[in-house]
């Protein structure tokens, strides 16, 4: 059974100032953020690259992250994350800076484009692994559900800006200003987290053992739960057999439309709707056995590939992405909530980092194989094998006793 709570009481944390400052900044990176997947792929779209072509540009982004995350764990368990994460926004802004400036040159090419696209992969490793040891600095426990619940709705509802401005951007005023404004936005986090005054809950940063030594004491603590790197293996597979290859070839399907575009931009924002939707019901939603509710609601992801895979309707295709934003909302609420509960605080980020690893570091695998695996199984078929083989693992993973029926009452 799911115990609810009011909503009254589940947006008590609003009222924590540095709480809100910390939302704020989280919203407008990710706004910013979602800006350029649109607007750069129709950008390399139109000088003539073709789905290969954008793989290598999105893994140029993700390799760097999954290689450095681990290290981004150990230096967020070592030193205040806050500071971390404002270098980290600085960084983007200047790739994304830069970016801009070569589009509006008309100067793109490969040799520019994947050096910044590798620095904001850096960057994205040193930001990624301090959030959920951050929030746990300024947030009470008992709040963790509706804290990570507000920041899902807020990553969602830029989810739903961002897509549908970068498209318009492509159709009017051109992609380099799309870009631009993800500079500003990461500039913007950076001085809202400088702000930030995490509270006195802050570990001290004392005879810290040695950056292995560190990093084998997160792999040791991460294989000792054989539901988290079970679960993390779905969330690889995932990634890189259905999502990255859905990326790729759903924005090269509606890049050779009319309109193309801003369907495809729309389409992402229907995902950005029901996420936001979906945050609002995690708000009020507390799993007793939250792995077997992630289970549950993974079960509507394999409808996203399926239904460009199938060629639906346009409508249904904006219900099906929409349902796989209510899912993805919920799934990553009670995941990350039930890992702050589980897991030490102490070693929270490097956990976070083994999690984020696994989810995320076959994603290039997935980018680059996307082309040559539509050229062997047909663009349909690349989709189809995806959505049927993370099926098969989530009813798998269900029926193994020892992942679903982890429960809160096994945590402290």
């Amino acid at each position: 059974m799911t115990p609810k709570r009011n909503y009254r009481e589940s947006l008590g944390v609003l009222g924590n100032g540095n709480f809100v400052v910390f939302l704020t900044a989280t919203f407008l990176s990710n706004m910013g953020s979602a800006l350029v997947p649109v607007a750069l792929s129709f950008a390399l779209f139109a000088k003539g690259a073709g789905a290969g072509g954008v793989s290598a540009v999105l893994s140029a982004e993700i390799l760097p992250m999954a290689l450095l995350l681990l290290f981004g764990g150990v230096l967020a368990d070592r030193h205040p994350p806050r500071r971390i994460m404002v270098v980290a926004d600085l960084t983007r802004a200047l790739a994304q800076t830069a970016l801009a400036a070569l589009l509006f040159k008309s100067s793109l090419s490969y040799v520019a484009v994947v050096p910044l696209s590798a620095l904001l992969g850096l960057s994205n490793a040193l930001d990624a692994p301090g959030r959920n040891r951050l929030l746990t600095q300024i947030v009470p426990a008992a709040l963790f559900p509706s804290a990570n619940s507000l920041i899902m709705m807020a990553v969602s509802f830029a989810g739903l800006l961002g897509p549908a401005i970068g498209g318009l951007c492509v159709a009017s005023i051109g992609a380099g200003w799309a870009v631009a404004l993800d500079a500003l936005s990461y500039l913007a986090s950076a001085g809202l987290l400088s702000a930030l005054t995490p509270g006195k809950g802050l570990p001290a940063e004392e005879n810290e053992p040695g950056m292995l030594t560190a990093l084998r004491e997160g792999w040791t603590a991460f294989a000792g739960m054989p539901w988290l790197w079970m679960m993390v293996c779905l969330f690889a597979v995932m990634q890189t057999l259905s999502w990255a290859p859905t990326e790729i070839l759903g924005a090269s399907l509606f890049s050779r439309r009319v309109h193309g575009a801003p369907h495809w931009g729309l389409l992402l924002s229907a995902m950005g709707t029901g996420a936001t939707i979906g945050g609002l019901m995690a708000l009020r939603l507390r799993p007793k056995q939250p792995v077997r509710a992630v289970l549950l609601w993974l079960l509507l992801y394999p409808l996203t590939p399926a239904c460009l895979a199938g060629s639906w309707p346009f409508w249904a295709q904006g219900l099906c992405f929409f349902l796989g934003g209510i899912e993805m909302a919920n799934v990553n609420v009670v995941w990350e909530s039930t890992l702050q509960r589980a897991i030490p605080p102490e070693m929270l980020s490097r956990m976070s980092a083994y999690d984020a690893l696994g989810s995320f570091c076959l994603m290039p695998l997935g980018y680059v194989l996307a082309g040559p695996m539509a050229l062997i199984f047909g663009t349909g078929g690349t989709l189809w094998l995806g959505a049927a083989t993370v099926t098969i693992f989530i009813i798998a993973l269900l029926l193994f006793g020892k992942v679903q029926s982890v429960a809160l009452a096994d945590f402290p």
